[in-house]
């Protein structure tokens, strides 16, 4: 289960909105994916706060269009947006009154502690002809760095601890859009490498994506200064080729509903 007070933390600290490059990189699927559409969207809802681009494009696209952004989080953002801003509970979302034609999410919906329940809710709060975009992590992203930490933690504390949220397979998300009556599902993987000349560098940038793990029975106490610098040893042994590479690995999942 997803410790919701851990997740909450890290949703109100500065996640360096609108300037962290892989979100801005990951934005630009989902942009890609829209922009093939003909659909006039005019109720929007957006599921995490994670990037300006997509917003500056559907603005620019849609003038006339409804921007809604949901977060399990807002304190960092209240005073900082323009847009109608709701805070939820990304295990029960409940949006009284409304319903969206489009609902989309950079990087969010992998925070829940109950998936299947998160697209019931987002079918439910759909419109007729809606259109359901989201990308969330494979289980192959950052691969060079979650191995270099399994390493680690065997070499000091002689085994492994969780180090990310599972992440379902692909094959059952398909199978849940499917039980919730989504049409047409579209699920496929995206990937990019990302070449890094300082390893700390490396370590800033995903931790703006709030991508440790967030169970409860996460480790309680943070890395100190020894374990990162066993980290980078691992991460230059078995990874570094000039740079210290690291993968972006994501699934983007595409549904309508009838």
């Amino acid at each position: 289960m997803i410790n919701k007070k851990y997740v909450k933390l890290l949703r109100s600290k500065d996640r360096k909105y609108g300037e962290n490059f892989i979100y801005n990189e990951i934005s630009k699927n989902i942009i890609d994916s829209l922009d093939i559409l003909k659909v006039p969207f005019s109720n929007i809802l957006e599921l995490g706060i994670n990037d300006k681009l997509i917003i500056n494009y559907l603005k620019e696209r849609f003038p006339s269009c409804s921007i809604t952004s949901a977060d399990i989080d807002l304190s960092y953002f209240s005073k900082k947006t323009d847009r109608k801003l709701i805070e939820i509970d990304l295990d029960d979302i409940q949006i009284k009154d409304n319903k969206f034609d489009l609902i989309f999410s950079n990087f969010f919906c992998q925070l829940t502690s109950n998936f299947e329940k998160l697209i019931e809710n987002i079918f439910h709060i759909l419109n007729s002809n809606g259109f359901f975009i989201a990308t969330v992590p494979s289980t192959e992203n950052v691969f060079q760095l979650v191995n270099s930490m399994y390493e680690t933690d065997n070499i000091l504390y002689g085994g492994m601890y969780q180090r990310v949220n599972p992440i379902l397979d692909t094959n059952d998300i398909f199978k849940l859009l499917k039980v919730y009556n989504f049409d047409a599902p579209i699920i496929y993987n995206n990937n990019f490498t990302i070449e890094y000349s300082v390893f700390k560098k490396l370590l800033n940038d995903v931790r703006f994506l709030n991508l440790p793990y967030a169970g409860k029975d996460k480790k309680n106490n943070f890395e100190n200064k020894k374990y990162f610098l066993h980290l980078e040893k691992q991460f230059r042994k078995k990874y570094f080729e000039d740079n210290f590479n690291l993968d972006i690995n994501f699934n983007t999942i595409c549904a309508w509903k009838k």
